[in-house]
């Protein structure tokens, strides 16, 4: 086992790079490792008695396996002997246990699914249907048959969460702030002043002169003092993204 994927192994397996497993029936790789601990998304790599497989490679008695994690930085556009149907699109599902992350990937620009009411079902199904990555610290979520983008979060604050996936599909080139609605994922559309006029408050006709709106909900944004703070905020992301893992944390 290789780089983080020997700290999801199961105790009894240690920590240590190599190690011996025995099972009695016949069954693929993915589900050997799923056996240990280990979700298959998070994997990037498999190898079989030094010949790269996928994920249905039925392992045989005396077989030399190694296992990769992902490592930055992924392209989810080329096919890969693992995941063989490339994503079209960077978008993602994100799990209710780093909801957070959502509102910031949407700050980023990015197409970002979430809901507080979303079950691991419905997740693993958005994730297959509509070809998004999902993002989660659910290890028995990211388990499901059907997810085959997703990635296991290390980290528990959301800014922290945010630079490991930054890093992780080298998105920082991708980045288009202030191009999608924070509560609703929308994307923003430039809108005349004078159409939204009775929609402002006193101040802020008179100081504001650029407004989008949001196409999903409506919601109406405008260039003000927090844009200065966001890009900032993107900023520090990309630094911290370009730096090395073991330095960024």
């Amino acid at each position: 086992m290789r780089g983080y994927l020997r700290e999801l192994l199961k105790k009894e397996h240690g920590t240590g790079t190599s190690f011996q497993h025995h099972f009695d029936r016949k069954a693929s790789i993915k589900d050997v490792i799923e056996s240990l601990g280990i979700p298959h998304p998070v994997i990037g790599k498999l190898a079989v008695n030094g010949t790269e497989v996928g994920f249905d490679h039925i392992l045989r008695d005396k077989d030399c396996v190694e296992a990769c994690p992902l490592t930055p930085p992924v392209n989810p556009f080329v096919p890969t002997i693992l995941r063989p149907e490339a994503l079209e699109r960077i978008a993602f599902v994100v799990d209710v246990n780093v909801g957070k992350l959502a509102l910031h990937l949407r700050a980023l620009g990015f197409d970002a699914v979430y809901g507080s009411a979303f079950r691991d079902g419905k997740l693993a199904e958005i994730a297959q249907s509509q070809k998004r990555i999902l993002l989660t610290r659910d290890t028995s979520l990211l388990k499901r048959k059907i997810v085959m983008h997703g990635y296991l979060l290390r980290m528990h604050d959301p800014t922290r969460q945010l630079i490991e996936v930054v890093r992780l599909y080298d998105l920082s080139s991708r980045i288009k702030p202030l191009s999608r609605c924070l509560p609703c994922n929308g994307l923003l559309v430039p809108v005349s002043k004078e159409s939204i006029m009775g929609r402002l408050e006193p101040l802020t006709r008179k100081y504001y002169q650029s407004f989008y709106i949001c196409e999903q909900c409506a919601k109406i944004y405008w260039a003000g003092s927090h844009q200065e703070k966001i890009m900032a905020f993107i900023r520090e992301v990309i630094e911290a993204a370009g730096q090395d893992e073991s330095q960024g944390g």
